[in-house]
């Protein structure tokens, strides 16, 4: 499987009335931006334009014009980053980024400003939680949880288990040593 053919299997939710690109040529185009050293939504729009003759005749696009600040910015913010993260692993398992006797460390951290409920005892924030492969110092796994709905133990759980890692170190938290996490 190749990423665009990973990236084509992401559930496009948005209507069809002004759409100019399908979903995976705009998040192939953020995945590109940022491996190029752009960051945020501005910084991946000036990619954007910087490259956009050149993208747009690469990715056979009719029209040169690629995405905005603030299309980029709404398109991120309405994403479903659960089945972009199951793309992604998909993608990484069919590649074979990970061997018998490769070290992987495992992850999670809360992403910034997404913190609700913050006036209750209850807050709820979005995770993420990584697999790195350190000999080649590339993530091979994600999953993205709510804490209010699931906790990290269960997320790299289910994530371990999908990866199937055999023959393979993977060193964790020592939240992942208790005894019975599941009480």
């Amino acid at each position: 499987m190749t990423l665009i053919e990973a990236l084509q299997t992401i559930p496009d939710h948005r209507r069809g009335a002004g759409q100019r690109y399908p979903l995976w040529v705009f998040l192939l185009l953020i995945i590109l931006g940022t491996m190029s050293g752009y960051r945020g939504y501005r910084g991946l729009s000036r990619f954007m334009l910087r490259h956009q003759e050149h993208l747009a005749e690469r990715l056979g696009l009719r029209r040169a014009q690629l995405p905005s600040y603030s299309t980029i910015r709404r398109l991120l913010m309405e994403i479903d980053f659960n089945a972009v993260a199951t793309a992604f692993n998909q993608w990484a398992q069919s590649a074979g980024l990970v061997k018998a006797g490769n070290n992987c460390a495992v992850d999670g951290k809360s992403l910034k400003n997404t913190l609700t409920d913050t006036d209750t005892a209850q807050q709820n924030f979005v995770n993420v939680v990584s697999v790195f492969q350190l000999e080649q110092g590339l993530v091979v796994g994600q999953a993205v949880f709510e804490n209010q709905h699931q906790s990290e133990i269960k997320a790299v759980y289910e994530l371990l288990e999908h990866l199937q890692l055999s023959g393979v170190t993977v060193s964790l938290d020592a939240l992942h040593t208790q005894k019975n996490p599941w009480n």
